[in-house]
Protein backbone atom coordinates (compact mmCIF):
# COMPACT_ATOMS: atom_id res chain seq x y z
CA UNK A 1 0.00 0.00 0.00
CA UNK A 2 1.59 3.82 -1.31
CA UNK A 3 1.87 6.30 1.09
CA UNK A 4 -0.78 8.87 0.31
CA UNK A 5 0.17 12.45 0.55
CA UNK A 6 -2.65 14.01 -2.17
CA UNK A 7 -5.59 13.85 -0.08
CA UNK A 8 -7.00 12.41 2.36
CA UNK A 9 -9.15 9.58 -0.12
CA UNK A 10 -7.62 6.42 -0.48
CA UNK A 11 -5.08 6.53 -3.05
CA UNK A 12 -5.75 6.97 -6.95
CA UNK A 13 -9.19 5.91 -6.05
CA UNK A 14 -12.06 7.73 -8.64
CA UNK A 15 -13.44 9.31 -5.28
CA UNK A 16 -9.92 10.91 -4.93
CA UNK A 17 -9.36 11.68 -9.23
CA UNK A 18 -12.95 13.25 -8.42
CA UNK A 19 -12.07 15.82 -5.26
CA UNK A 20 -8.69 16.87 -7.04
CA UNK A 21 -9.93 17.78 -10.22
CA UNK A 22 -13.23 19.47 -9.31
CA UNK A 23 -11.48 22.29 -8.44
CA UNK A 24 -9.23 22.44 -11.84
CA UNK A 25 -12.58 22.53 -13.68
CA UNK A 26 -13.82 25.22 -12.19
CA UNK A 27 -10.90 26.80 -12.21
CA UNK A 28 -10.67 26.43 -16.02
CA UNK A 29 -14.26 27.53 -16.18
CA UNK A 30 -13.78 30.79 -14.44
CA UNK A 31 -11.33 31.98 -16.97
CA UNK A 32 -13.43 30.69 -19.72
CA UNK A 33 -16.08 32.95 -18.19
CA UNK A 34 -13.93 35.88 -17.98
CA UNK A 35 -13.28 35.29 -22.05
CA UNK A 36 -17.04 35.71 -22.29
CA UNK A 37 -17.14 39.04 -20.51
CA UNK A 38 -14.14 39.99 -22.33
CA UNK A 39 -16.35 39.12 -25.80
CA UNK A 40 -19.70 40.73 -24.51
CA UNK A 41 -18.17 44.13 -23.63
CA UNK A 42 -16.38 44.83 -27.08
CA UNK A 43 -19.39 43.57 -28.64
CA UNK A 44 -20.81 46.28 -27.20
CA UNK A 45 -18.38 48.79 -27.77
CA UNK A 46 -18.35 48.58 -31.33
CA UNK A 47 -18.43 45.79 -33.86
CA UNK A 48 -15.50 46.59 -35.40
CA UNK A 49 -13.58 46.22 -31.99
CA UNK A 50 -15.31 42.88 -31.28
CA UNK A 51 -14.48 41.65 -34.61
CA UNK A 52 -10.79 42.72 -34.56
CA UNK A 53 -10.11 40.91 -31.13
CA UNK A 54 -11.71 38.07 -32.63
CA UNK A 55 -9.34 37.50 -35.47
CA UNK A 56 -6.17 38.98 -33.19
CA UNK A 57 -7.00 36.07 -30.92
CA UNK A 58 -6.17 32.83 -32.54
CA UNK A 59 -2.24 34.37 -32.89
CA UNK A 60 -2.80 35.33 -28.81
CA UNK A 61 -3.64 31.93 -27.91
CA UNK A 62 -1.01 30.06 -30.28
CA UNK A 63 1.44 32.03 -28.37
CA UNK A 64 0.12 31.65 -25.09
CA UNK A 65 -0.95 28.22 -25.42
CA UNK A 66 2.61 27.06 -26.31
CA UNK A 67 4.29 29.05 -23.31
CA UNK A 68 1.14 27.71 -21.20
CA UNK A 69 2.27 24.25 -22.17
CA UNK A 70 5.84 24.72 -22.28
CA UNK A 71 5.59 25.70 -18.64
CA UNK A 72 2.82 22.81 -17.72
CA UNK A 73 5.69 20.36 -17.58
CA UNK A 74 6.64 21.91 -14.18
CA UNK A 75 3.75 19.72 -12.32
CA UNK A 76 5.77 16.23 -13.26
CA UNK A 77 8.92 17.56 -11.64
CA UNK A 78 7.02 18.90 -8.69
CA UNK A 79 4.82 15.22 -8.38
CA UNK A 80 7.84 13.17 -9.61
CA UNK A 81 9.65 14.62 -6.34
CA UNK A 82 6.95 14.85 -3.83
CA UNK A 83 6.79 10.96 -4.95
CA UNK A 84 10.82 10.15 -4.18
CA UNK A 85 10.80 12.46 -1.24
CA UNK A 86 13.05 14.39 -2.76
CA UNK A 87 10.96 17.38 -1.54
CA UNK A 88 14.38 19.89 -1.06
CA UNK A 89 14.37 20.18 -5.06
CA UNK A 90 10.88 21.29 -5.44
CA UNK A 91 11.25 25.23 -4.92
CA UNK A 92 14.57 24.33 -7.17
CA UNK A 93 12.46 23.25 -10.48
CA UNK A 94 9.88 25.70 -9.88
CA UNK A 95 12.52 28.38 -9.52
CA UNK A 96 14.25 27.09 -12.77
CA UNK A 97 10.41 27.36 -14.79
CA UNK A 98 9.94 30.89 -13.27
CA UNK A 99 13.00 32.15 -14.74
CA UNK A 100 12.32 30.03 -17.75
CA UNK A 101 8.90 32.18 -18.23
CA UNK A 102 10.65 34.84 -17.61
CA UNK A 103 12.70 34.39 -20.48
CA UNK A 104 10.78 33.51 -23.01
CA UNK A 105 10.02 37.26 -23.66
CA UNK A 106 13.50 37.15 -25.16
CA UNK A 107 12.55 34.87 -28.08
CA UNK A 108 8.29 35.43 -28.24
CA UNK A 109 8.43 39.57 -29.00
CA UNK A 110 10.59 39.22 -31.60
CA UNK A 111 8.76 36.40 -33.08
CA UNK A 112 5.26 37.33 -32.19
CA UNK A 113 6.23 41.21 -34.05
CA UNK A 114 6.99 39.18 -37.65
CA UNK A 115 4.03 36.85 -37.45
CA UNK A 116 1.72 39.81 -36.52
CA UNK A 117 2.73 41.49 -39.08
CA UNK A 118 2.41 38.24 -41.75
CA UNK A 119 -0.97 37.81 -39.85
CA UNK A 120 -2.76 41.36 -40.09
CA UNK A 121 -1.39 42.35 -43.55
CA UNK A 122 -3.70 43.31 -46.03
CA UNK A 123 -6.44 42.61 -43.36
CA UNK A 124 -9.37 44.61 -42.37
CA UNK A 125 -8.88 44.48 -38.75
CA UNK A 126 -4.74 45.64 -39.36
CA UNK A 127 -5.21 48.67 -36.97
CA UNK A 128 -7.12 46.86 -34.10
CA UNK A 129 -6.10 43.91 -34.23
CA UNK A 130 -2.04 44.43 -34.86
CA UNK A 131 -2.50 46.98 -31.01
CA UNK A 132 -4.36 43.99 -29.37
CA UNK A 133 -2.03 41.78 -30.23
CA UNK A 134 0.73 43.61 -29.80
CA UNK A 135 -0.01 44.70 -26.02
CA UNK A 136 -0.80 40.90 -25.17
CA UNK A 137 2.56 39.89 -26.65
CA UNK A 138 4.54 42.38 -24.32
CA UNK A 139 2.47 40.18 -21.54
CA UNK A 140 2.62 37.13 -22.65
CA UNK A 141 5.45 35.78 -19.55
CA UNK A 142 2.52 36.06 -17.19
CA UNK A 143 0.92 33.02 -18.68
CA UNK A 144 3.89 30.50 -18.60
CA UNK A 145 4.76 32.66 -15.24
CA UNK A 146 0.86 31.70 -14.07
CA UNK A 147 1.26 28.12 -15.01
CA UNK A 148 4.46 27.69 -13.50
CA UNK A 149 2.82 29.19 -10.08
CA UNK A 150 -0.75 27.09 -10.62
CA UNK A 151 1.48 23.72 -11.37
CA UNK A 152 3.65 23.70 -7.87
CA UNK A 153 0.28 24.13 -6.27
CA UNK A 154 -1.29 20.98 -8.47
CA UNK A 155 1.63 18.64 -8.51
CA UNK A 156 1.27 18.97 -4.47
CA UNK A 157 -2.53 17.94 -4.72
CA UNK A 158 -3.73 20.66 -3.51
CA UNK A 159 -6.50 22.28 -5.95
CA UNK A 160 -8.42 23.81 -4.00
CA UNK A 161 -6.84 27.35 -3.99
CA UNK A 162 -6.63 27.50 -7.52
CA UNK A 163 -10.68 28.49 -8.24
CA UNK A 164 -10.52 30.67 -5.50
CA UNK A 165 -6.95 33.23 -6.54
CA UNK A 166 -8.88 32.72 -10.34
CA UNK A 167 -11.90 33.96 -8.82
CA UNK A 168 -9.91 36.97 -7.53
CA UNK A 169 -8.29 37.71 -10.97
CA UNK A 170 -10.77 37.18 -12.99
CA UNK A 171 -13.51 39.29 -11.18
CA UNK A 172 -11.12 41.90 -11.21
CA UNK A 173 -10.69 41.46 -15.44
CA UNK A 174 -14.51 42.38 -15.49
CA UNK A 175 -14.40 45.28 -14.07
CA UNK A 176 -11.19 46.72 -15.72
CA UNK A 177 -13.04 45.26 -18.83
CA UNK A 178 -16.03 47.55 -18.62
CA UNK A 179 -14.29 50.65 -17.41
CA UNK A 180 -11.08 50.23 -19.42
CA UNK A 181 -13.32 49.40 -23.29
CA UNK A 182 -15.62 51.99 -22.37
CA UNK A 183 -13.67 54.84 -20.25
CA UNK A 184 -15.16 56.56 -17.57
CA UNK A 185 -16.68 60.68 -18.39
CA UNK A 186 -14.11 63.40 -16.86
CA UNK A 187 -11.41 60.87 -16.41
CA UNK A 188 -10.30 58.97 -18.97
CA UNK A 189 -11.02 58.50 -22.73
CA UNK A 190 -12.37 54.55 -23.64
CA UNK A 191 -9.14 52.65 -24.76
CA UNK A 192 -11.44 49.80 -26.78
CA UNK A 193 -9.27 46.98 -27.85
CA UNK A 194 -6.10 48.65 -25.96
CA UNK A 195 -8.41 48.42 -22.57
CA UNK A 196 -9.64 44.67 -23.10
CA UNK A 197 -5.53 43.80 -23.76
CA UNK A 198 -4.33 45.72 -20.39
CA UNK A 199 -7.21 44.53 -18.40
CA UNK A 200 -6.46 41.03 -19.27
CA UNK A 201 -2.70 41.32 -18.57
CA UNK A 202 -2.94 43.23 -15.18
CA UNK A 203 -5.45 40.63 -13.80
CA UNK A 204 -3.25 38.28 -15.09
CA UNK A 205 -0.19 40.10 -13.03
CA UNK A 206 -2.59 39.71 -10.23
CA UNK A 207 -3.02 36.01 -10.48
CA UNK A 208 0.68 35.98 -10.54
CA UNK A 209 1.12 37.62 -7.28
CA UNK A 210 -1.08 36.09 -5.10
CA UNK A 211 0.33 32.53 -6.33
CA UNK A 212 3.66 33.71 -6.11
CA UNK A 213 3.35 35.16 -2.24
CA UNK A 214 1.33 31.49 -1.81
CA UNK A 215 4.76 29.63 -3.02
CA UNK A 216 7.13 31.42 -0.57
CA UNK A 217 5.15 31.11 1.99
CA UNK A 218 7.10 30.00 5.18
CA UNK A 219 5.12 26.93 5.68
CA UNK A 220 6.42 26.06 1.38
CA UNK A 221 10.04 27.51 2.42
CA UNK A 222 10.42 25.15 5.71
CA UNK A 223 9.05 22.07 3.39
CA UNK A 224 10.50 23.33 -0.08
CA UNK A 225 13.16 25.68 0.23
CA UNK A 226 10.77 28.16 -1.74
CA UNK A 227 12.93 31.13 -1.41
CA UNK A 228 16.09 29.57 -3.02
CA UNK A 229 15.95 31.29 -6.25
CA UNK A 230 19.28 30.18 -7.20
CA UNK A 231 20.08 29.34 -10.74
CA UNK A 232 20.88 25.89 -11.46
CA UNK A 233 21.79 25.28 -15.31
CA UNK A 234 21.56 21.66 -14.89
CA UNK A 235 18.15 21.77 -13.70
CA UNK A 236 17.12 24.74 -16.21
CA UNK A 237 18.63 22.81 -18.63
CA UNK A 238 16.44 19.47 -17.86
CA UNK A 239 13.39 21.40 -17.56
CA UNK A 240 13.47 23.57 -20.57
CA UNK A 241 14.46 20.14 -22.64
CA UNK A 242 11.46 18.25 -21.59
CA UNK A 243 9.02 21.52 -21.10
CA UNK A 244 10.26 22.65 -24.68
CA UNK A 245 9.40 19.52 -26.84
CA UNK A 246 6.38 18.75 -25.27
CA UNK A 247 4.97 22.28 -26.40
CA UNK A 248 6.46 21.99 -29.61
CA UNK A 249 4.60 18.67 -30.06
CA UNK A 250 1.49 20.19 -28.60
CA UNK A 251 1.75 23.51 -30.81
CA UNK A 252 2.23 21.70 -34.27
CA UNK A 253 -0.59 19.03 -33.76
CA UNK A 254 -2.92 22.09 -33.27
CA UNK A 255 -1.26 23.86 -35.94
CA UNK A 256 -2.47 20.63 -37.99
CA UNK A 257 -5.72 20.72 -36.45
CA UNK A 258 -6.42 24.62 -37.62
CA UNK A 259 -5.32 23.37 -41.28
CA UNK A 260 -7.98 20.99 -41.19
CA UNK A 261 -10.65 23.22 -39.78
CA UNK A 262 -9.12 25.67 -42.81
CA UNK A 263 -9.99 22.92 -44.86
CA UNK A 264 -13.89 22.38 -44.36
CA UNK A 265 -14.36 25.97 -43.71
CA UNK A 266 -13.89 26.88 -47.70
CA UNK A 267 -17.06 24.61 -48.04
CA UNK A 268 -19.24 27.22 -47.36
CA UNK A 269 -21.64 28.37 -44.44
CA UNK A 270 -23.37 24.94 -43.76
CA UNK A 271 -19.96 23.65 -42.81
CA UNK A 272 -18.71 27.11 -41.07
CA UNK A 273 -22.05 26.77 -38.77
CA UNK A 274 -21.22 23.35 -37.74
CA UNK A 275 -17.58 24.60 -36.87
CA UNK A 276 -18.92 27.20 -34.88
CA UNK A 277 -21.36 24.89 -33.48
CA UNK A 278 -19.27 22.36 -32.17
CA UNK A 279 -16.39 24.75 -31.51
CA UNK A 280 -18.81 26.65 -28.89
CA UNK A 281 -19.87 23.10 -27.16
CA UNK A 282 -16.39 22.18 -26.96
CA UNK A 283 -15.23 25.27 -24.77
CA UNK A 284 -17.20 23.48 -22.11
CA UNK A 285 -16.55 19.88 -22.55
CA UNK A 286 -13.13 20.20 -23.42
CA UNK A 287 -12.61 22.00 -19.61
CA UNK A 288 -13.54 18.75 -18.36
CA UNK A 289 -11.37 16.63 -20.14
CA UNK A 290 -8.63 18.90 -19.48
CA UNK A 291 -9.17 19.14 -15.56
CA UNK A 292 -9.52 15.03 -15.74
CA UNK A 293 -5.89 15.38 -17.64
CA UNK A 294 -4.31 17.90 -15.37
CA UNK A 295 -5.15 16.18 -12.36
CA UNK A 296 -4.02 12.45 -14.12
CA UNK A 297 -0.71 14.29 -14.37
CA UNK A 298 -0.12 14.69 -10.27
CA UNK A 299 -1.54 11.30 -9.58
CA UNK A 300 1.16 9.55 -12.62
CA UNK A 301 3.97 11.79 -11.69
CA UNK A 302 3.78 10.99 -7.95
CA UNK A 303 3.61 7.25 -8.20
CA UNK A 304 5.93 7.02 -11.08
CA UNK A 305 8.63 9.11 -8.90
CA UNK A 306 7.77 6.62 -6.26
CA UNK A 307 8.13 3.73 -8.85
CA UNK A 308 4.82 2.06 -7.85
CA UNK A 309 3.48 1.35 -11.80
CA UNK A 310 0.43 -0.40 -9.94
CA UNK A 311 -0.90 2.79 -8.35
CA UNK A 312 -0.41 4.30 -12.22
CA UNK A 313 -2.34 2.04 -14.17
CA UNK A 314 -5.35 2.76 -11.23
CA UNK A 315 -5.45 6.34 -11.68
CA UNK A 316 -5.65 5.79 -15.28
CA UNK A 317 -8.37 3.56 -15.19
CA UNK A 318 -9.94 6.05 -11.98
CA UNK A 319 -9.68 8.57 -14.56
CA UNK A 320 -11.42 6.94 -17.54
CA UNK A 321 -14.37 5.80 -15.02
CA UNK A 322 -14.93 9.67 -14.29
CA UNK A 323 -14.92 10.39 -17.99
CA UNK A 324 -17.66 7.63 -18.55
CA UNK A 325 -19.66 9.24 -15.40
CA UNK A 326 -19.39 12.66 -17.59
CA UNK A 327 -19.64 10.59 -20.57
CA UNK A 328 -23.22 9.12 -19.42
CA UNK A 329 -24.50 12.62 -18.07
CA UNK A 330 -23.41 14.38 -21.37
CA UNK A 331 -25.92 12.12 -23.02
CA UNK A 332 -29.11 14.49 -21.47
CA UNK A 333 -28.23 17.74 -23.66
CA UNK A 334 -26.63 15.78 -26.55
CA UNK A 335 -29.30 13.13 -27.20
CA UNK A 336 -32.14 13.84 -25.25
CA UNK A 337 -32.65 17.68 -25.26
CA UNK A 338 -30.16 18.46 -28.21
CA UNK A 339 -33.16 20.83 -29.93
CA UNK A 340 -32.66 22.63 -26.81
CA UNK A 341 -28.85 22.99 -27.27
CA UNK A 342 -28.70 23.39 -31.49
CA UNK A 343 -31.28 26.70 -30.25
CA UNK A 344 -29.19 27.68 -27.30
CA UNK A 345 -26.02 27.88 -29.48
CA UNK A 346 -27.05 28.97 -33.12
CA UNK A 347 -30.89 30.25 -32.79
CA UNK A 348 -33.64 28.78 -34.10
CA UNK A 349 -33.91 30.40 -37.22
CA UNK A 350 -32.71 27.79 -39.42
CA UNK A 351 -33.62 26.06 -41.90
CA UNK A 352 -35.02 21.59 -41.36
CA UNK A 353 -31.72 20.94 -43.33
CA UNK A 354 -29.38 22.73 -41.30
CA UNK A 355 -31.07 21.45 -38.25
CA UNK A 356 -30.32 18.02 -39.23
CA UNK A 357 -26.86 18.28 -39.82
CA UNK A 358 -26.82 19.94 -36.56
CA UNK A 359 -28.48 17.16 -35.03
CA UNK A 360 -26.53 14.67 -35.98
CA UNK A 361 -23.17 16.92 -35.37
CA UNK A 362 -24.60 16.09 -31.51
CA UNK A 363 -24.40 12.20 -31.33
CA UNK A 364 -20.90 12.60 -32.82
CA UNK A 365 -19.73 15.65 -30.60
CA UNK A 366 -21.05 12.94 -27.71
CA UNK A 367 -18.46 10.49 -28.55
CA UNK A 368 -16.01 13.14 -29.51
CA UNK A 369 -16.28 14.64 -26.08
CA UNK A 370 -15.48 10.44 -24.46
CA UNK A 371 -12.62 9.52 -27.19
CA UNK A 372 -10.46 13.01 -27.02
CA UNK A 373 -10.73 12.61 -22.55
CA UNK A 374 -9.10 9.39 -23.41
CA UNK A 375 -6.68 10.71 -25.83
CA UNK A 376 -5.89 13.50 -23.29
CA UNK A 377 -5.20 10.87 -20.22
CA UNK A 378 -3.11 8.57 -21.87
CA UNK A 379 -1.30 11.75 -23.39
CA UNK A 380 -0.82 12.89 -19.66
CA UNK A 381 1.00 9.48 -18.86
CA UNK A 382 3.39 9.97 -21.53
CA UNK A 383 4.25 13.62 -20.13
CA UNK A 384 4.45 12.45 -16.57
CA UNK A 385 6.74 9.90 -17.99
CA UNK A 386 8.76 12.42 -19.46
CA UNK A 387 8.99 11.06 -22.69
CA UNK A 388 8.65 14.40 -24.61
CA UNK A 389 11.36 13.69 -27.19
CA UNK A 390 8.81 10.54 -28.33
CA UNK A 391 5.96 13.02 -28.35
CA UNK A 392 7.73 15.53 -30.54
CA UNK A 393 8.41 12.72 -33.01
CA UNK A 394 5.74 10.50 -32.76
CA UNK A 395 2.66 13.27 -32.32
CA UNK A 396 4.01 15.12 -35.57
CA UNK A 397 3.42 12.85 -38.37
CA UNK A 398 0.17 10.96 -36.59
CA UNK A 399 -1.36 14.18 -36.49
CA UNK A 400 -0.77 14.58 -39.83
CA UNK A 401 -1.69 11.32 -41.40
CA UNK A 402 -5.22 11.11 -38.67
CA UNK A 403 -6.19 14.52 -38.78
CA UNK A 404 -5.14 16.87 -42.08
CA UNK A 405 -5.22 13.78 -44.38
CA UNK A 406 -8.66 12.52 -43.94
CA UNK A 407 -10.36 15.94 -43.34
CA UNK A 408 -8.34 16.92 -47.27
CA UNK A 409 -9.42 13.85 -48.96
CA UNK A 410 -13.12 13.45 -47.08
CA UNK A 411 -14.56 16.45 -47.61
CA UNK A 412 -12.15 18.49 -50.52
CA UNK A 413 -12.17 15.21 -52.64
CA UNK A 414 -15.05 12.85 -51.65
CA UNK A 415 -17.33 16.06 -50.25
CA UNK A 416 -18.39 14.39 -47.19
CA UNK A 417 -21.20 16.12 -45.68
CA UNK A 418 -21.05 19.35 -43.13
CA UNK A 419 -22.85 16.83 -39.89
CA UNK A 420 -19.29 14.92 -40.50
CA UNK A 421 -16.83 17.33 -39.81
CA UNK A 422 -16.72 16.03 -35.98
CA UNK A 423 -17.37 12.57 -36.63
CA UNK A 424 -14.22 12.50 -38.79
CA UNK A 425 -12.20 14.02 -35.69
CA UNK A 426 -12.87 10.50 -34.09
CA UNK A 427 -9.88 9.10 -36.37
CA UNK A 428 -7.44 11.38 -34.21
CA UNK A 429 -8.24 10.17 -31.03
CA UNK A 430 -8.64 7.03 -31.56
CA UNK A 431 -4.96 6.11 -33.20
CA UNK A 432 -3.37 9.11 -31.00
CA UNK A 433 -3.68 7.25 -27.28
CA UNK A 434 -3.39 3.20 -29.13
CA UNK A 435 0.10 4.50 -30.18
CA UNK A 436 0.95 5.97 -26.68
CA UNK A 437 -0.26 2.80 -25.07
CA UNK A 438 1.85 1.21 -26.97
CA UNK A 439 4.58 2.90 -25.33
CA UNK A 440 3.63 3.27 -22.60
CA UNK A 441 3.65 -0.34 -22.05
CA UNK A 442 6.62 -1.43 -23.58
CA UNK A 443 8.03 1.53 -20.81
CA UNK A 444 6.59 -0.42 -17.80
CA UNK A 445 7.75 -3.96 -19.02
CA UNK A 446 11.33 -2.17 -19.47
CA UNK A 447 10.93 -1.01 -15.98
CA UNK A 448 9.85 -4.14 -14.77
CA UNK A 449 12.88 -5.84 -16.07
CA UNK A 450 15.19 -3.46 -14.57
CA UNK A 451 13.64 -3.49 -10.90
CA UNK A 452 13.79 -7.66 -11.43
CA UNK A 453 17.19 -7.19 -12.37
CA UNK A 454 18.27 -4.96 -9.04
CA UNK A 455 16.36 -7.85 -7.07
CA UNK A 456 18.49 -10.54 -8.59
CA UNK A 457 21.88 -8.49 -7.87
CA UNK A 458 20.99 -7.99 -4.30
CA UNK A 459 19.51 -10.88 -3.65
CA UNK A 460 22.60 -12.94 -5.15
CA UNK A 461 24.84 -9.96 -3.53
CA UNK A 462 23.25 -11.43 -0.28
Amino acid sequence: MTTNVLSKYTSASVKEAFILTTPIFFSLLSSNLMLFCDRYFLSRYSFEAFSSVGVANYLVILFQITCIWFASINQVFIGRSLGDGSRQKIGQYTWQMIWASLLTSFFIIPLGTVAGKLYFANTEVNGLGDAYFSIMLLGNFLFPLGTTLASFQLGLGRTKVLPLVAFVANFLNVILDYYLINGISGIFIPLGVKGAAIATLVSQGIYCVILFFLFISSRNEKEYKTKDFSFRASIFKECVKVGSLGAFSRSVSLFFWMLSINIVARKGSDYVTIILFGSTICILTSIINESVSKGLITFYSYFLGQGNWNYVWKSLRSGIILLFMAFLLLAFPFLFYNQYLIELVVGSKIDIYMKNYLTLSCYWLWFFFLLEGIAFSCTSLVVAMKETAYLAKVVIPLTFLSSYLPYYFLFNVWSFGPDKIWMVAWLCFIIMPSTHIFKIVRSYRKSQKSLLKRENHLFIGG
